[in-house]
């Protein structure tokens, strides 16, 4: 039968069930391996299960299902109920997982985590239409789900966040749970040994923006002046430093406006140095002649139709962010691309 979360995190809350299977599925993975982890440590008493819990592929369950048989069937002493954890990723068959929706369950429960499945799944179907099992779809997060996410997690860390500051870390994170919790990880460790325990817009930007300023500006004038081999390589030591495609698409704004900023005061007479000198901050002594080259190959309109695309590209990481790092490394060849024209 289908469920929701919140059946799960009852189960969870109340450390025992009557069913025969739990499976959680979706594209949602982060959420999915969320709660089967919490699934698997409340329903499993590893004190009494001197045997442990094993977790059985896909492959075990589909091609070789030999071991599964002889775990299900198994007495487990001192035991009510056994619980084993199964792993579908990749896999929308049933495979021995229906023989057993078959059989007398009652002492066996399955706990079994999948990827997307279709509704054509024989997994997904035969679920769906047992009154034994529990079928939970984990989608993909929207901004206020994460916000949520979000003003939980930093609860438990006994720290307070308001929804500015929430909203400046998918602004700058994108709508992936996994990329959300990392960057709190990191926001509530910098300020672990503050008094207050907020987290302010100011902290966000400060920890998510922490990186070698340095690197990101070799790549954002590698772009503009077309070297595109020296901007794969730049890019590919950035993402390495951890650095997510929203950030990317933030700095690559941030410097084709100031491009476009510049290019509009030149059209209105100032010399291109005097037009360099207003921005604020400053560029650096060293890099503004490399900064007027930038300038004088983008120009106006170039530079508007870059900040159209960056524009965008920053919607689709946002919302395709599995896709995320693709979708950065063409925008970066397609706009070194177009400098060099």
């Amino acid at each position: 039968m289908k469920g929701k979360q919140q059946d799960v995190l009852s189960i969870i809350k109340n450390k025992e069930t009557s069913l025969s299977i739990i499976l959680l599925y979706g594209p949602n993975i982060f959420l999915v391996n969320e709660l089967y982890s919490k699934l698997a440590n409340s329903l499993i008493n590893k004190n009494k299960d001197v045997f442990g819990s094993k977790e059985f592929t896909a492959k075990e369950i589909t091609t070789s299902p030999e071991n599964f048989y002889t775990e299900t069937q198994s007495i487990m002493f001192g035991l009510e109920k056994s619980y084993i954890r199964i792993n579908m990723s990749g896999s929308e068959a049933g495979g021995a997982i229906l023989e057993f929706l078959k059989g007398e369950t009652s002492d066996v429960c399955l706990i079994v985590r999948a990827g997307a499945l279709s509704p054509r799944s024989s997994l997904r179907r035969a679920t769906e239409n047992s009154n034994s099992a529990l079928i939970i779809p984990c989608y993909d997060d929207d901004s206020a789900s994460l916000i949520s996410f979000i003003s939980e997690k930093v609860h438990q860390g006994k720290f307070t966040i308001g929804r500015e500051a929430s909203q400046e870390i998918l602004y700058l994170t994108g709508l992936e749970r996994g990329r959300v919790n990392d960057s709190v990880d990191r926001l509530m460790l910098y300020l672990d040994s503050s008094e207050d325990r907020e987290i302010m817009t100011e902290d966000v930007k400060s920890v998510l923006f922490d990186t070698n300023q340095s690197q990101i500006n070799d790549l954002c004038s590698s772009m503009c002046l077309g070297e595109i081999k020296k901007s794969q390589q730049a890019l590919s030591r950035l993402f390495l430093q951890g650095v997510t495609p929203p950030q990317f698409i933030s700095f690559f704004l941030s410097h084709f406006q100031k491009i476009h900023f510049v290019g509009l005061k030149v059209l209105s007479g100032l010399p291109v140095r005097s037009a360099i000198k207003e921005l604020k901050p400053p560029v650096f002594f060293k890099e503004i002649g490399l900064f007027q080259n930038q300038v004088e190959l983008w120009g106006v309109k170039k530079s508007e139709r870059a900040l159209e695309i960056l524009i965008e590209t920053d919607l689709k990481t946002k919302t395709l962010s599995t896709l995320g790092q693709s979708i950065v490394g063409d925008v970066v060849v397609r706009l070194a691309n177009v400098a060099r024209k």
